[in-house]
């Protein structure tokens, strides 16, 4: 076989080939092998999705419970806060009753009231009808508790809860104790309060002097009052 033949047979088997190569080129890209999953592999891919589902399940039910926790503390916080308004309150209605009952000394501003009797008694009218008696002095207590006063004192002495007033002739008896007229009731308070109640139209003052009675009302700036030391009242 001379060199033109050999040439001419090996071009053909280059050009076989080739051809081979590049039909087995576009079979694998027109037809791209399909990469199938192991039975161990689809168990694992299913075990951590499965996992995940949980994790995502488990958190949601722990943000539920911390809301739920939240709503709980603000309640607590909300209770503490109205527990607390309470014996601030309490506290407060304690040092007033303490206040009345004579349990604790006590200064401030306040008001006083002089009750006297009438300077002018007509010859034929009834001595009685122009003097000062316990009822009057009762008035002006009753009316300064109820516009506030959280202390109260006839001539210096202070009265308590179940203090005893009591006319007896000329002389009023506070708790066995007995003072003659004029009669200075001092009440520790708000003085802007209990003078115009005091001062009312037809109030307590008008009925005093429609019963003769002398009345004088004053503002006072710095009274004091002593603490029921002996245990009574």
């Amino acid at each position: 076989m001379n060199k033109s033949s050999m040439k001419i047979i090996f071009s053909f088997v280059l050009l076989l080939s080739g051809f081979l190569i590049a039909f087995s080129y576009q079979q694998t890209k027109d037809n791209p092998e399909v990469i199938q999953l192991t039975d161990q592999q689809l168990e694992k891919d299913f075990y951590y999705r499965q996992q995940l589902i949980d994790i995502e399940k488990e958190n949601k039910e722990l943000r539920g419970e911390v809301e739920e926790k939240k709503v709980k503390i603000q309640s607590l916080e909300d209770d503490l806060a109205n527990q607390e308004q309470k014996v601030a309150d309490y506290v407060e209605e304690k040092k007033k009753l303490q206040k009345l009952t004579g349990d604790v000394s006590v200064k401030g501003q306040g008001v006083e009231v002089t009750l006297s009797d009438a300077d002018y008694v007509p010859t034929d009218e009834n001595v009685n009808q122009y003097i000062v008696h316990e009822s009057h002095i009762f008035k002006v207590v009753n009316e300064m508790l109820s516009s506030g006063a959280n202390a109260i004192a006839i001539n210096g002495q202070r009265i308590y809860r179940d203090s005893y007033i009591a006319c007896t002739g000329p002389v009023v008896t506070v708790d066995g104790i007995q003072h003659p007229a004029p009669f200075v009731i001092t009440a520790i308070g708000d003085p802007e309060v209990m003078e115009p109640s005091l001062e009312l139209t037809h109030g307590v003052v008008d009925q005093l002097v429609n019963d003769n009675v002398q009345v004088a009302v004053k503002q006072r700036q710095n009274i004091s009052m002593d603490a029921n030391v002996s245990g009574e009242g």
